[in-house]
């Protein structure tokens, strides 16, 4: 069976390797895996059914099953089953969280049974710190401007996958004062022009619109005029700020249309953020400046290999006396580069 295991991943990392390596493979699993657990026998046409996910191998055979087991931190398995029969298939999923004892799909995507299971869980003796309904409830994942990853409507509480309703969610941030502040100074910081964020609400539909200033100038920049990269930097943190709850996020290469020293920054507000909120906040990239950032053991190597995608993880027993962009593009790591095998 091909594959690979990632254990005891850092609440934040980055999946490092060239393109076509697998690294958005590594998280359209972790998107179908909570999609699974949200929409049940639904999510496979959000993916847009069988032909686009399994290969051509495993279809020609027409008859088969595929067990799929997530392990996470306070011993909960998430179970997925796989089954296709000329053509027909079922797709069923259980999480263990009580010895001999099981939540069928429907009562796991019930969160008053659910939180019951969990109250039975620590009534036993056992550990429990939120870590499957982190996952289950707060997964995103992100791609600025990657409109053909959308594969739900967008709501005004949550971030789409390209950033596309960035004002609804702005708009929602800036109605708590907290985080409205934060948000602001991180802006200040991340962008050194920018000198004040305005927030718009339509009395018609409710709509939010926000405009930018910047130092210098009283005329305010609306969205559609704003540089790329200060959009990135919005949708980014506005996936951060979208909810006082700790997320887990899947972020794909934050890096586009930002200058390296904002590059830098930014992995600085990542790492922090997900020290202070309890986030998972992964990245997945091929940027030298971002790795130049980035502890050893917040590295994962991804290659392909005979035409699989594995992964390394690296730990502190892999540091080398060189930066760790220098030590990544010489292959020193042992791996995430072109000629990795």
């Amino acid at each position: 069976m091909l594959g690979f295991e990632l254990e005891n991943l850092k609440p934040f990392c980055a999946f490092v390797g060239p393109n076509a390596s697998g690294k958005s493979n590594i998280f359209e699993a972790l998107e179908f895996t909570n999609y699974t657990i949200r929409y049940g026998n639904e999510a496979l046409n959000f993916f847009g059914g069988l032909d686009n996910i399994l290969s051509y191998q495993m279809l020609k055979f027409g008859q088969f099953s595929l067990d799929l087991d997530y392990e996470f931190i306070d011993n909960i398995l998430i179970g997925f089953s796989l089954e296709i029969n000329e053509g027909n298939y079922r797709l069923s999923s259980t999480a263990n969280e009580i010895k001999n004892t099981e939540l069928t799909s429907l009562e796991i995507r019930d969160i008053a049974t659910r939180k019951k299971f969990i109250q039975q869980w620590q009534n036993a003796g056992h550990s429990y710190s939120g870590d499957f309904e982190q996952f289950a409830d707060n997964f995103s994942r992100i791609f600025v401007g990657k409109s053909s990853l959308v594969r739900t409507p967008p709501i005004n509480t949550k971030l789409s996958t390209d950033a596309s309703n960035l004002s609804q969610i702005i708009g929602a941030i800036f109605q708590d004062k907290e985080r409205r502040g934060d948000f602001t100074e991180w802006l200040r910081i991340l962008i050194p022009e920018f000198k004040n964020i305005e927030i718009k609400r339509s009395n018609i539909d409710g709509t939010y619109e926000f405009f930018i200033f910047e130092k210098g100038s009283e005329i305010p920049f609306p969205k559609n005029l704003i540089s790329d990269g200060t959009y990135n930097i919005l949708s980014l943190m506005a996936a951060v700020y979208q909810t006082n709850q700790p997320q887990f996020l899947c972020i794909e290469e934050p890096e586009n249309g930002l200058h390296p020293q904002a590059i830098e920054l930014l992995v600085d507000f990542f790492r922090e953020k997900s020290e202070e909120e309890g986030h998972h906040i992964w990245l997945n990239t091929h940027s030298q400046t971002l790795v130049r950032c980035l502890e050893i053991d917040e590295i994962i190597l991804v290659n392909k290999v005979d035409g699989a995608t594995k992964a390394k993880q690296l730990t502190k027993d892999d540091e080398v006396n060189i930066k760790t962009d220098e030590a990544w593009l010489t292959n020193a790591l042992g791996g995430g580069v072109l000629w990795s095998k």
